[in-house]
């Protein structure tokens, strides 16, 4: 079957997020105040000199990748005359120790953000927090969502809308794990990070990410959420606020969120209802002028159009762990000694797990040229040897970790 039609000719709309660190021109941590402190795109993030980029929403990945790069390019240019560059990874340069990693600084209304960041220091630690990436907010197609719920005799578009995104987040839940395979790109970090010991040692780790790996961006414990409705979805996070588990919804350190327009707020999600998936599992990559392959971002893009149209599953508690786990072990390195879990009980190395969820989306989307491009491009990736972006920086970076190169 040619499916071709479900690849609507304007997509849906994507916005970006990329933190990154501001460092000095031989490559150590930057320690002046942050350039742009009233500029909405511009941002300071958990440390004064990690840096978020935002850009506004667009209506197509090229959109969004061009104003992340002139966004990019206007704090280069701020930073510049203070000898400083922007970091070219997702994994820190070197660390002389914690007070390399000063606290991001919040006064007056918003001082309640920098209390927030010392609690996150003192639980998580600082070092963690300099692991910085990419976060894709992605919108489904308005155009497809209403024609779809025209022809389903459903009556309230809203809970149709909502329904669908919970559907969404699942499938992207079951199959995420696909992103850490293909777009991870800091397999190797300054020694320091682990050992001060280790200080201008360039270390390759067993991860292809190691923010994406077990030992990284996570919470101490599994969240289990439930699809069930939005207003379940919201109670099922509330419940951790309401344990003391987590400060605040920002802390729920998930590959997959839900989120409302506007402010990440639990009320916003159950009040308006959902407005885009956020995947957060994308690593800076250093190839990419931006950070981030527009070839990347209409994957992405595919996949969810995949998941919408073809998830059909529950997510159960089970699944949400054996999803969970997936996500961490296909950050690793090895791809072919690691396995994976399917949701009918397999094991197959996290190879053959990819290669099998793009071969059944190239069966899906047929002969479409677009799409067909898309996907070789990934596919391509796991052919051996050495041909995914976190091999491609072992190989081009080792040796020259520290340089700064933008």
């Amino acid at each position: 079957m040619n499916n071709a039609t479900h690849i609507p000719s304007s997509g849906g709309t994507f916005g970006l997020e990329r933190e990154t660190l501001r460092v000095t021109s031989d490559g150590r941590m930057a320690h002046t105040p942050h350039p742009f402190p009233e500029d909405a795109h511009i941002v300071k993030d958990f440390c004064e000199n990690q840096a978020e980029i935002n850009t506004g929403v667009h209506a197509a990945a090229q959109g969004a990748v061009d104003e992340l790069l002139e966004q990019s390019k206007r704090l280069c240019a701020a930073i510049r005359g203070r000898g400083e560059r922007l970091w070219l990874y997702s994994n820190p340069p070197m660390i002389k120790n914690a007070d390399d990693i000063p606290v991001a600084v919040f006064h007056g209304e918003q001082k309640s953000k920098y209390d927030y960041r010392l609690y996150l220091a003192e639980k998580y630690g600082k070092y963690i927090m300099t692991l910085s990436g990419i976060h894709v907010n992605y919108s489904l197609p308005e155009e497809l969502l209403r024609a779809q719920f025209a022809s389903s005799g459903a009556t309230d578009y809203s809970e149709y809308k909502n329904a669908a995104y919970l559907r969404l987040a699942q499938g992207m839940t079951e199959y995420g794990f696909l992103l850490n395979l293909l777009l991870s790109a800091s397999p190797i970090c300054d020694g320091s990070y682990f050992d001060p010991a280790r200080s201008g040692e360039t270390v390759v780790t067993d991860y292809a990410s190691l923010r994406c790996g077990k030992d990284g961006y996570w919470n101490d414990f599994t969240p289990i959420l439930c699809y069930d409705s939005v207003q379940a979805y919201a109670q099922s996070i509330q419940k951790y606020l309401d344990e003391d588990v987590l400060a605040g919804v920002s802390e729920l350190y998930y590959p997959i969120r839900l989120k409302p327009r506007g402010a990440n707020r639990l009320e916003l999600l159950t009040q308006y209802g959902v407005n885009h998936i956020e995947l957060r599992n994308i690593d800076v990559n250093p190839f990419s002028e931006s950070g981030v392959d527009v070839r990347d971002l209409e994957f992405i893009e595919l996949l969810c159009l995949w998941v919408y149209h073809t998830y059909a599953d529950a997510l159960s508690e089970e699944n949400q762990r054996r999803a969970v786990g997936n996500f961490k072990t296909a950050a690793l390195l090895d791809i072919d000694s690691a396995t994976v879990l399917t949701p009918q009980g397999e094991r197959l190395t996290v190879r053959e797990a990819g290669n099998r969820v793009l071969d059944t989306m190239r069966t899906y989307y047929g002969e479409d040229q677009r799409a067909t491009a898309l996907l070789q491009y990934q596919q391509d990736k796991l052919k051996p040897p050495g041909r995914r972006y976190a091999e491609r920086v072992i190989k081009d970076f080792t040796e020259k970790y520290d340089d700064v190169m933008k």
